[in-house]
């Protein structure tokens, strides 16, 4: 699984002005690609507590911590 870079690239930084340069279309297509297959990765990782129940209980005490405001009303 692919983390973050190991160095920047060394012409991500225009010398002149100081800013960040614009990627170009295929540069931001493939950081997409990229960021698309990691997150698919992470959405693949589970174990045994990774269970419904579980996570009803984890959004109920979320519910329970914040009366006032509750995020996930009806989710469990």
């Amino acid at each position: 699984m692919a983390v973050a870079p190991t160095h920047a690239r060394p012409d991500s930084v225009d010398r002149s002005t100081g800013r960040l340069k614009l990627l170009t279309d295929e540069e931001r297509a493939a950081r997409t690609r990229a960021l698309s297959q990691v997150l698919d990765e992470i959405a693949e990782m589970t174990d045994e507590t990774d269970t419904d129940e579980v996570w009803r209980d984890v959004l109920h005490g979320i519910d329970e911590s914040r009366p006032h405001r509750p995020l996930f009303e009806g989710a469990y």
